[in-house]
């Protein structure tokens, strides 16, 4: 769903930019929809110290690493060199299952955060340019827990603040349109006391569109 979502974004974009002549960009505002891969886990070792502390007498577990992501992000050009980004990013999922004294139990770790950074940009000619950010973040994981009474899952919401940076490169087909890719580094998202504390890396393509 996410990625229809987003694909369909793109072609909006795409079409829009196609059909405004090459014209100076009239704002310093511009929009970023990208989408990509995230490499989110839940840490067995995390999952395993909660098991034992809510009911079970032993647990194994074992995960998945990596989901689909995404990002939405509003920016303001501060001159030629620098910007601001601030905006939404969507982690994905990461499923895991725990080997309990009661059974094998599957549980899950979303994660998803709101942003703010400090864009620097190189130009290396009219169109082309390297990218590099440094920013912080308030992150939301919404993890499913093993339960040792209903044997199912229990839901455990956790939240906090860290850091983050990131590189990429950029390239303009037109003043309102361009694209880029880039990949970020989430210095921690989630609690080491329930589905784990990850650092997290996300690569994703994305479309700007200048207002």
């Amino acid at each position: 769903m996410l990625k229809k979502q987003f694909l369909s974004i793109f072609a909006i974009a795409a079409a829009c930019a196609t059909a405004t002549p090459v014209l100076a960009a009239d704002s310093n505002f511009y929009g970023v929809f990208s989408l990509g891969w995230a490499k989110l886990d839940a840490n067995g070792s995390s999952v395993d110290f909660y098991n034992l502390n809510h009911g079970f007498t032993s647990s194994t577990t074992s995960g998945s690493t990596g989901a689909t992501g995404g990002k939405a992000q509003l920016g303001y050009n501060l001159g030629k060199t620098f910007a601001l980004e601030g905006g939404y990013t969507y982690l994905g999922q990461a499923n895991f299952t725990s080997i309990t004294n009661a059974g094998a139990i599957g549980g899950s770790k979303q994660a998803s955060l709101f942003n703010l950074d400090l864009v620097g940009k190189v130009p290396v000619n009219e169109r082309f340019s390297v990218l590099a950010r440094f920013g912080g973040y308030y992150w939301k994981t919404r993890s499913e827990m093993p339960n040792s009474i209903t044997l199912g899952t229990a839901t455990v919401n956790d939240n906090g603040f860290d850091f983050k940076i990131g590189a990429g490169v950029q390239y303009a087909f037109t003043p309102k349109f361009s694209m880029r890719g880039e990949f970020e580094r989430f210095n921690g998202v989630g609690n080491n006391v329930s589905s784990g504390d990850s650092k997290v890396n996300q690569l994703t393509v994305g479309a700007v569109l200048m207002f």
